[in-house]
This record gives structure tokens, C-alpha cells and sequence, in this order.
């Protein structure tokens, strides 16, 4: 059979030629914008929501953060050991007995001022001066309370662990004016990595004073002024009036106390102010309130304006659309019943 040269190359026809019309392929195109615009609607929303959630989480962990920094050390004010692991060699004429007796001194003086002499002191809406010592004026539009509590230390194990450390993981052992005398007599000439091995002659005084202190951060290229979570601590070689923040997103810092009454009935929290230096050996517990804030805003639909009641139990009104909440706990002073022997 034979084939042409003409139907071996024929041309196809044009109908089956495929193909877009210029309306297929604007349709197409005006589905595609579709999809895209409807997906970064989808992801931008979804990027918001995470975010609004990641700063109300972040309001939640800095106030648990905040009161169990500040629990832990309630329960520990007043500490005082009665047992000693060791008692180092050519000490033991120095050694307390540590009979445990019905005071509480600071051995810097026969007379301490009455922050020092108990296991918990507090200002009102003023901050504490070490270097006075004594309440003063916050420096700024602060609005906190301070609180400082005391307890003795006698463990040589490090700053990691114990209670050697004050609340900037300093020894307390620097503290030269007070615990010169209790620290090991081979503390200055060791390395500073090895004094807090070092056992003392008599336990260590270690003071911690918690307030909140103005902050300025830059977060995704914005600044936002708060307050942050501050101490100052007696681990260092000479008083400071410096406090140094540990967690930001603070706004309110109030604590109240409960002091042992004779009648049950009568006891109830009482701020700084209403108690006589009588009464600060028998506070046998605190309750710590906070206002604990997002950094960025986190309030998605409505109104960014909202009314909360804070500390003092006031309306607060803000429109700024930050999260905020208020959080308070109740901490006993453990070792209240402890009677303490510090000389």
C-alpha cells in the first residue's frame, strides 16, 4: 500500500489545536486572587489570635513567676538552722549552741532597725533604703509596695542550691557589715568561686527586699514603659539602694498582713501602715496581689476600652487594649513558731 508524501505531513486541523481564551484565563486568574487573598485573611487572623494568646499568657506566667518568687522566700523568712553538718576546724569555741530562744536580731547591732529584727517588714507604697535603713518615696510614678524578709543560712553548698544566696543568686556571706564576723575566717583569701563552699562559723544573715521598679522595653520595634518585678539583696560588699528587675509585666504590687491576735476572730490583712513594730513579729502570714499586664496589645474585636478592679479594690479604666488581670495569693511564714538564736 502505498503512502503519500502529502498525507505523512499533513498540517492538523485547527480543531485540535488546545488552548486558554483570554475570559478562561482572566477567570482563572480572578480565582487565584481569590484563594490568595482569602488564605493571608486566613493567616493574618490566625497570626493575630496567636499573638493575642502568646500575651495573655504571658500576663498568667509573669504573675506565677512573680508570687512564686516571692512565695518561696515568705516561706522561708524567719528560718533559722538548728542543725549544723559540719562545724569547721578551729571554729568550735565560736560556734553557737544554736538553742533555740524566743528572738529575733540582727547581729550587725545590739539594737537593729525593726526591718531586720523580724522575719518580715514592710513600706507602703514606698520602696526600702538599705543604706538608711528605712521607707522612702519611690523614685518615678511606682506604684508598689516593698517587702523584706529575713532568715539565716548555714549551708556551704554552693549558690545553686540552699539558701545561701540572696534573691540576685549573690553570697550572702559578702555582706561584710553583717556577716563578717559569721562567714568563714578563710573567706577572703579564697577565690570568689570557692567561698560559697565554704562553711561559716555561724549562720549567715540573708536579707531580700522585693518591689517594682520602672522598665522600658523594645518589643517588635515598639517601646513599651512598664514596671517590672525588682529586688535587692544583702549579698554584696556594701549596701545599695539599687534594685535590679527579674521579670517585667507589673504594674501593681500590694502585700497584706496577718498578725496573731488573741482573738481569732479580730485577725484579718492589714497593710504596712496599720502595723506597730510590736506587731511584725507576729505576722504569721502574707498575701501578695499583683496587676500583671501583656506587653502588646491583646484584645481582638470590640472595644479596647475596659474597667477592672485592681489591688486596693479601685475601678481602673484602660484603653489601651493590653491584657490585664489581677492575681492574688495567701503565704505562710513556716518557720513563724521557729525561735531563733542569732547570737
Amino acid at each position: 500500500m502505498e503512502t503519500s508524501c502529502s498525507s505523512l505531513f499533513a498540517r492538523p486541523s485547527r480543531a485540535k489545536v488546545g488552548g486558554f481564551s483570554l475570559v478562561e484565563l482572566l477567570v482563572a486568574l480572578a480565582i487565584s486572587m481569590v484563594i490568595v487573598i482569602g488564605t493571608t485573611y486566613v493567616y493574618l487572623g490566625t497570626r493575630e489570635t496567636q499573638r493575642a494568646l502568646f500575651e495573655k499568657a504571658f500576663a498568667t506566667e509573669t504573675a506565677h513567676y512573680a508570687l512564686d518568687v516571692i512565695g518561696r522566700d515568705i516561706e522561708n523568712a524567719g528560718f533559722y538552722p538548728s542543725i549544723r553538718a559540719a562545724i569547721p576546724a578551729g571554729a568550735a569555741s565560736a560556734v553557737t549552741s544554736n538553742v533555740l530562744i524566743q528572738s529575733y536580731a540582727n547581729p550587725v547591732t545590739a539594737s537593729p532597725p525593726v526591718a531586720y529584727d523580724t522575719p518580715v517588714f514592710g513600706c507602703q507604697v514606698n520602696t526600702y533604703k538599705p543604706t538608711t535603713p528605712g521607707c522612702a518615696a519611690h523614685t518615678g510614678s511606682v506604684d508598689a509596695d516593698t517587702l523584706v524578709l529575713n532568715s539565716y543560712s548555714n549551708d556551704a553548698s554552693g549558690l545553686d542550691i540552699g539558701n545561701r544566696a540572696d534573691c540576685l543568686r549573690q553570697d550572702s556571706a559578702n555582706d561584710a557589715a553583717v556577716n563578717g564576723s559569721r562567714r568563714n575566717a578563710g573567706h577572703a583569701a579564697a577565690a570568689a568561686a570557692d567561698r560559697p563552699f565554704l562553711m561559716p562559723v555561724q549562720p549567715l544573715f540573708v536579707s531580700n527586699r522585693y518591689t517594682l521598679q520602672p522598665t522600658t522595653m523594645q518589643v517588635e520595634g515598639q517601646t513599651i514603659s512598664t514596671f517590672s518585678l525588682a529586688c535587692n539583696g544583702n549579698g554584696v560588699s556594701t549596701a545599695s539602694n539599687s534594685y535590679y528587675p527579674m521579670v517585667a509585666g507589673i504594674d501593681q504590687l500590694r502585700f497584706y498582713y496577718l498578725v496573731r491576735a488573741s482573738d481569732a476572730a479580730s485577725s484579718q490583712f492589714q497593710r504596712a501602715d496599720a502595723l506597730a513594730a510590736t506587731d511584725w513579729p507576729n505576722v504569721v502570714a502574707v498575701r501578695v496581689c499583683l496587676l500583671a499586664r501583656s506587653l502588646q496589645a491583646a484584645k481582638l474585636q470590640g472595644s479596647t476600652s475596659y474597667t477592672i478592679k485592681d489591688c486596693d479594690d479601685a475601678d481602673q479604666t484602660f484603653t489601651d487594649g493590653v491584657e490585664r488581670r489581677i492575681f492574688s495569693q495567701v503565704f505562710a511564714l513556716k518557720n513563724h513558731n521557729q525561735l531563733l538564736n542569732p547570737s
